[in-house]
């Protein structure tokens, strides 16, 4: 017994590398099971990038979904949701996510073999570390004062393990 899952195309991704382009490739997870996830083929240098793949979940995550033969509904598998997300390859450091999606199986009509876009959502980034700052204002001056106090817990941003030391801030 086996589940398909069409990853087809994308478009209008965002540049992740340097050359203007990206690496993608689609992660597919048949949540909450999060142990279940499989991934298409990456999609060199291109932000338009076109799958056209089937990905099969088969094996024990069917015994938990549903059994056609022994007449079970397909309620279990509409208790379900698709997780997709899409992340920029890259070679000599972690994959970059671009974004992601999700699929709750009880909104869809299987019978139809439905084919839908999807809006992709920039994912929760992890914590990046601990800013302390200070800010103040001078009414008579009109200046604005941001005061860096301490950084903790940075994370590691070059191939050495270090954090670089600088600080972007904007006022609108």
């Amino acid at each position: 017994m086996t589940i398909n899952c069409n990853v087809l195309q994308a478009k209008d991704l965002p540049a992740m590398d340097l050359s203007g382009t990206s690496d993608p490739y689609v992660r597919v997870t048949l949540l909450p099971d999060k142990k279940h996830r499989l991934d298409t083929k990456v999609k060199r240098r291109t932000l338009n990038p076109r799958w056209n793949e089937t990905l099969y979940f088969q094996g024990s995550v069917l015994k938990q979904l549903y059994y056609f033969v022994s007449g079970f509904t397909m309620q279990k598998l509409h208790n379900r949701t698709l997780h997709l997300h899409v992340f920029d390859y890259d070679r000599f450091s972690r994959d970059d996510s671009i974004g992601e999606t999700y699929i709750e199986l009880n909104n869809v009509d299987f019978t139809a073999k439905p084919v839908f876009w999807k809006d992709l959502t920039a994912p929760l980034k992890d914590k990046c570390g601990h800013l302390l700052t200070s800010l103040s204002y001078n009414p008579m001056t009109n200046n604005l004062t941001l005061g860096i106090i301490e950084a903790r817990n940075l994370k590691a941003m070059d191939i050495n393990g270090k954090s670089g030391e600088f600080l972007f801030a904007k006022y609108d």
